[in-house]
């Protein structure tokens, strides 16, 4: 049985957020190592924690894809 419609969209959704996120954390990261004081330390704690949700939207994008997660018709 195939995904509706609305849940086929948050999947997607999810998708979606979880590369914008993996791409600021690249965008973070080519930024930090053009200049010359910056705590890399820190910009790199802010750029696990951007890879880290975005990890976690894709394993919900995953639950939605074996229909552990459903979306229903809104009413």
């Amino acid at each position: 049985m195939a995904l509706n419609k609305s849940t086929q969209e948050l999947k997607r959704h999810l998708k979606g957020t979880a590369a914008n996120l993996e791409s600021t954390a690249n965008e973070i990261l080519k930024l930090a190592e053009q200049m010359s004081e910056v705590d890399v330390t820190a910009v790199l704690q802010l750029v696990n924690r951007l890879y880290g949700d975005a990890d976690q939207l894709k394993a919900y994008a995953d639950e939605v894809k074996a229909k552990r997660i459903v979306r229903n018709k809104a009413l």
